[in-house]
């Protein structure tokens, strides 16, 4: 993708049809308040357990943040194929590009594990169509210093701005030339509405690490607790040790979210009090986002983001398992009402069948765990990005095409023990994930009924050299197993044609697509 000098190309815009238009609002309302009635039924039978006022609501913690910063002053020209526009003439397709910083101000007490929710947590976005070329750097630093904040102070367990997909720890150490985190061949973008984008909403799952209180005399220890998710007291009342390893236990339950308890891991500055609005210092923070973007939008083909998880939840739409009993410490294990999730509905429909966690049991006689899930692609059309997910413990991730190695990636763990200066070489952590550029290069294509694995390995032997101190190495709780990809579908329905904001769905999604914008 070469600069050729500084210049603005107008895009072009194509309305609808207004009565198909209405025609697909109705559907598309009336398939919502199917599953909203779902939902309200499920969650009522299921919830008179919850020891806390239900009159409470989800609100937006961090409010009043900023709208995303344009560099205007580092903008330049891109030439474009022709074969990605419409373009039928010799002369060259010319586009805008425009450097773009979307900020998130945050704060934490010490030891407290915050989730977010999209709906609430909002970011103003900007007031017209745009296209997202590239998501390079990705910074958490302190507000005050203006200093990178090791994970071993804040470990990000995920972050998730619409339409981008899931950001994890790892994603710090990207880099917006050498190795940016996501990069789209040339004359493809993910797509942003504005109408159906007014606010960037964040999902931010991060859990403090500061002043951690050792366990048993291991600070090592206290880490890999705090951000695997393991039970301890303080991290709300649906943290209990049969769920230990699962997302109640780092602050995503409505326990936490909703009904205003304290979820925290156990700190050298804890005080005795249980009310979460007391009075208490607080450490401010920001994570910073590098995009390239282009008002230029429709000279771009629209790429759509999807994901991957492994493994899969064999369970029915009452939330049943059908194949195996899951413990109550599985993601697939059937909702018992004291979690943000809804199983019966969640992982069944909008998480495609896939599971969002695992479990890695310690085993020091046969150490590589081996997580798989199968696809089967819904219609043809060109791969042309792809990236894995994993979490401490993990080793190295792949995905196949039709059992043929489309893309491997490598775990990479840091080696400073200092948390004052190991900022994205933090000891004991994986910080970072090599991408699948050089081998799916410009793009690859699939046809309808292709099968897709991807395949992780995790090392639970305590004798893992990549982990010192006591108790971290051996298993490894809430991990992931997963596989995020940018393509381009065939189809002529309107879904696919119509102009919409990309979407960022997960394994079989066919059955909750156009659901949402």
């Amino acid at each position: 993708m070469g600069k050729a000098g500084y210049s603005e190309i107008d895009g072009e815009t194509t309305a609808s049809s207004p009565q198909l238009s209405r025609r697909w609002k109705v559907v598309g309302i009336i398939s919502v308040a199917l599953l909203v009635g779902f939902v309200t039924g499920t969650v009522t039978s299921r919830s008179m357990n919850w020891n806390f006022k239900k009159t409470k609501t989800l609100t937006c913690l961090f409010c009043d943040q900023s709208p995303p910063e344009l560099h205007h002053d580092r903008s330049y020209t891109i030439e474009l194929p022709n074969t990605n526009t419409n373009n039928s003439n010799d002369e060259p397709t010319l586009a805008r590009v425009t450097p773009m910083t979307i900020s998130y101000d945050y704060e934490l007490y010490d030891g407290e594990n915050i989730f977010t929710f999209p709906k609430k947590e909002f970011i103003p976005n900007l007031e017209f169509d745009y296209a997202v070329l590239a998501l390079g750097s990705v910074r958490n630093i302190n507000r005050d210093t203006g200093a990178d904040v090791s994970l071993d102070e804040v470990y990000i367990h995920h972050v998730t701005l619409q339409p981008i997909n899931m950001i994890g720890a790892e994603v710090l150490s990207s880099d917006d030339e050498t190795d940016p985190y996501m990069r789209l061949p040339e004359g493809y973008a993910l797509h942003v509405l504005a109408a159906e984008r007014p606010h960037l909403g964040m999902n931010a799952h991060l859990l403090s690490n500061k002043n951690l209180a050792p366990i048993e005399g291991s600070l090592e220890r206290a880490h890999k607790e705090c951000n695997e998710c393991y039970y301890a007291p303080g991290k709300g009342s649906h943290c209990t040790p049969e769920v230990s390893g699962t997302f109640y236990c780092c602050g995503d339950s409505l326990a936490c979210t909703v009904g205003g308890e304290d979820c925290a891991c156990t700190t050298t500055t804890t005080t005795t009090s249980s009310n979460r609005n007391r009075n208490r210092s607080k450490t401010k923070y920001r994570i910073e986002l590098d995009f390239l973007v282009s008002r230029d939008i429709h000279k771009f083909q629209r790429v759509d983001q999807w994901n991957f998880a492994a493994p899969h939840c064999s369970i029915n739409l009452k939330g049943d398992a059908v194949l195996e009993d899951y413990a109550p410490d599985n993601f697939c294990a059937k909702n018992n009402g004291t979690t943000t999730y809804i199983k019966s509905l969640a992982s069944t429909l909008f998480d495609g069948g896939g599971s969002l966690f695992h479990q890695v049991p310690e085993n020091n006689e046969e150490p590589y765990l081996r997580t798989t899930v199968n696809v089967l692609a819904p219609s043809g059309g060109q791969l042309v990005w792809a990236q894995s997910h994993l979490h401490t413990g993990g080793v190295n991730a792949t995905l196949y095409q039709n059992g043929k190695i489309l893309c491997s990636t490598d775990a990479v763990y840091g080696t400073n023990p200092d948390a004052s200066s190991n900022a994205r070489d933090e000891q004991n952590h994986l910080v970072r994930i090599s991408s699948c550029y050089d081998q799916i290069q410009n793009g690859i294509r699939f046809e309808a009924g292709d099968v897709f694995t991807t395949e992780s390995y995790y090392y639970g032997g305590v004798d893992d050299a990549r982990f010192k101190g006591d108790k971290a190495a051996g298993e490894h709780k809430n991990v992931m197993t997963m596989f995020f990809t940018g393509v381009v579908l065939d189809g002529n329905s309107k879904y696919l044609t119509e102009e919409r904001t990309s979407f960022n769905l997960w394994n079989d999604f066919v059955h909750v697509a156009g659901l949402y914008p």
